[in-house]
């Protein structure tokens, strides 16, 4: 350490220290009022500190320890947001809020074992009941995570990539007529949601008639509207504590397209500008500005109940129902799926050889009575 007299009276204290990366020195220094005994002492503790941040803070391929998770998550998600949509940012972050809770947040991350994880995410299936997709979602957002501190040295190696999960093997084995709604149980819960209130009813009423996504119907404004046409350019965001807003991006690629409106949507999208004239969203609530999807799956739940109905009655229910009617219809898959977004679609295409083959059977029993 050196001192250099400042003009102003003041004492300068200088230290050098060698960049291991480059090998080059550099410089670091502190300014005091007075030079003595004391504030030399003090002046070369804190010299000494400013180099340690720096190296600490230079990453040469050496395993940073002491990570904590809780600091692991607040450091990644600020990158995180900025790489990914606010949608799919605002469910990691929703993830990790339950991780939180079920692991400390001082944990080590050197300490989480692949077998550690195994166990947690079969706790999750076997003892919390939670569904294989919400583990899977959770398991890739830590997978997404521990990368991240992989790539910055706090791990050697991502845990998550030696897990092994034992998920339930009843699940997501839903037969394909429990995709969508039969005529009656349609016709059930329309009225249903109608008799709770017209938006609710002319929003799932929609969603029948167009087979468009909740966040593509809820996110329609007056100038998406040309004729008999909707442009379908972005989807509705609506993250905790924050206004709904567009997003000028659909769920994937093939989403992005032009969807011919029937004449009753169209009567439906005038009624909705009738009641509600001065709203940024054609679809809205007496109490909100845009249609909320929580509220509207949790109606949609209390009619599954009321009807005993066995099948998963949510907003997605109503675009499958859609395809079913164009499959019943005689539409070619290929169309169906341009006409509703979708690219190449597993659950779309069981749908359609569903109807169609029920169709076929149908056929094959009428051809006895000619």
């Amino acid at each position: 350490m050196w001192i250099e007299n400042l003009p102003d009276g003041r004492f300068k204290f200088r230290e050098r220290y060698k960049d291991p990366l480059t090998g080059k020195s550099f410089k670091v220094s502190v300014t005091v009022a007075k030079n003595t005994t004391h504030t030399r002492k003090e002046a070369q503790i804190k010299l000494d500190k400013k180099i340690t941040e720096i190296l600490k803070s230079i990453q040469y391929g050496k395993i940073k320890h002491d990570v904590h998770l809780k600091e692991l998550k607040d450091e990644w998600l600020p990158t995180y947001k900025l790489e990914v949509r606010a949608n799919t940012y605002s469910n990691a972050e929703s993830r990790l809020r339950r991780v939180m809770r079920d692991i400390k947040p001082d944990t080590l991350i050197e300490r989480i074992t692949p077998n550690y994880l195994t166990n947690y995410f079969n706790n999750l299936l076997y003892k919390q009941n939670l569904k294989n997709g919400t583990v899977s979602h959770i398991k890739q957002t830590l997978n997404v995570m521990f990368d991240y501190a992989v790539m910055h040295d706090y791990l050697k190696e991502n845990p998550i990539q030696k897990v092994k999960i034992r998920y339930r093997k009843e699940d997501g084995s839903a037969k394909p007529k429990d995709k969508f709604l039969e005529e009656d149980e349609l016709k059930n819960i329309l009225k249903f949601e109608y008799e709770i209130g017209d938006s609710y009813g002319r929003f799932c009423e929609f969603l029948y008639l167009t087979g468009l996504r909740y966040g593509e119907a809820a996110g329609l404004t007056a100038k998406d509207i040309h004729g008999n046409k909707a442009i379908i350019s972005g989807t509705l965001i609506k993250l905790p504590k924050e206004e709904a807003y567009k997003q000028n991006s659909t769920k994937t690629l093939a989403g992005m397209r032009t969807v011919t409106l029937p004449k009753r949507a169209i009567e439906i999208i005038n009624e909705q500008k009738q009641d509600f004239p001065n709203n940024d969203f054609l679809f809205c609530t007496k109490r909100k500005n845009f249609m909320p999807e929580v509220t509207l799956n949790h109606q949609l739940r209390r009619a599954k109940k009321k009807f005993n109905i066995s099948k998963k009655v949510d907003c997605h229910i109503f675009r499958h129902t859609h395809v079913s009617k164009l499959a019943e219809l005689g539409v070619p898959l290929y169309v169906i799926q341009d006409h509703i977004g979708h690219a190449d679609d597993q659950t779309t295409k069981l749908i359609y050889l569903h109807v169609t083959k029920k169709a076929q059977q149908k056929l094959d029993s009428q051809l006895n009575k000619l």
